[in-house]
């Protein structure tokens, strides 16, 4: 009994001495949690946890990034938007891929974390596949038709150039109808998508080749023909005329036109003369 009056007395004492503070304690708890709740709404909370847990050997030391060569490593980086102090635990690994899906070069992304400390970034890339000009603008377009780049630089300027509305939709059959006739493809400059229907071809010296909406491999060929037994595109005409089956129509220049008429003056003035 003398025990339990002991630990009665001590019990009264401790509660004595606790009650003229809990005042104090209510103050210092409500201030903290207005204290949590500003950080939460500043996002203050995010520097506090990643100083935290980077503190701890959370701290991102490397972005490693795979599958690159068209697209611009800095430009990647900085949408994962992580610092010198960033913790790994921290790095939203989903908003980071879904802003490196929006850079036009990316067909697909992954993010992924490698604890304790490193971000891989596994890329693959849309390729360049012809130039598409529109408006007097011409882009860079992948095999879909994809829009990859405004920026027109040195080492795509090789590709094949499609022109048109709506051309871009269409890019892998164009530059299969320009690789149609192997002997001609180095002559061709560009193909012309002709009210979202038919194609043109433009050569190198600036003649225009009109095919037919219906089969224009054939007709291609046919040019190819020509060229190779008649040196068709060596001669002064402007305009090689396809569309209509099984003929062939030609529009000089002017020059070889008015040549052609003085030729024609002469033969007919020539004729006269024997008949009379």
């Amino acid at each position: 009994m003398r025990t339990v009056r002991r630990w009665t007395r001590l019990a009264d004492r401790m509660l004595s001495s606790v009650r003229p503070m809990q005042g104090t304690v209510a103050a210092l708890a409500f201030l903290g949690a207005w204290g949590v709740y500003g950080m939460a709404l500043s996002g203050a909370w995010r520097t506090a946890a990643d100083a935290l847990t980077a503190g701890l050997g959370f701290s991102v030391a490397s972005i490693e990034i795979r599958g690159l060569s068209e697209a611009d490593s800095t430009e990647i980086s900085d949408r994962i938007d992580v610092t010198q102090t960033s913790s790994l635990l921290m790095v939203d690994v989903e908003k980071a891929r879904s802003r490196i899906a929006e850079i036009p070069w990316i067909a697909d992304v992954a993010v992924k974390k490698l604890y304790p400390n490193r971000i891989v970034v596994n890329l693959t890339e849309r390729r360049p596949f012809a130039l598409w000009q529109d408006e007097g603008k011409v882009r860079v377009v992948d095999r879909t038709g994809a829009v990859m780049s405004d920026v027109l630089e040195t080492r795509n300027a090789g590709l094949p150039l499609i022109v048109g509305q709506g051309a871009n939709t269409r890019v892998a059959e164009a530059v299969e109808l320009m690789n149609a006739a192997p002997s001609l493809r180095p002559k061709i400059r560009a193909a012309v998508l002709v009210a979202e229907r038919r194609w043109n071809m433009i050569t190198v010296d600036g003649i225009e080749i009109l095919l037919p909406e219906e089969n224009p491999a054939a007709a291609l060929e046919r040019v190819a023909v020509l060229q190779d037994s008649k040196k068709l595109l060596e001669r002064d005409v402007e305009v090689v005329d396809m569309r209509v089956p099984d003929r062939l129509f030609v529009r000089l220049s002017d020059a070889a036109a008015a040549v052609r008429r003085e030729q024609m003056r002469i033969k007919s003035g020539a004729k006269k003369e024997a008949r009379g």
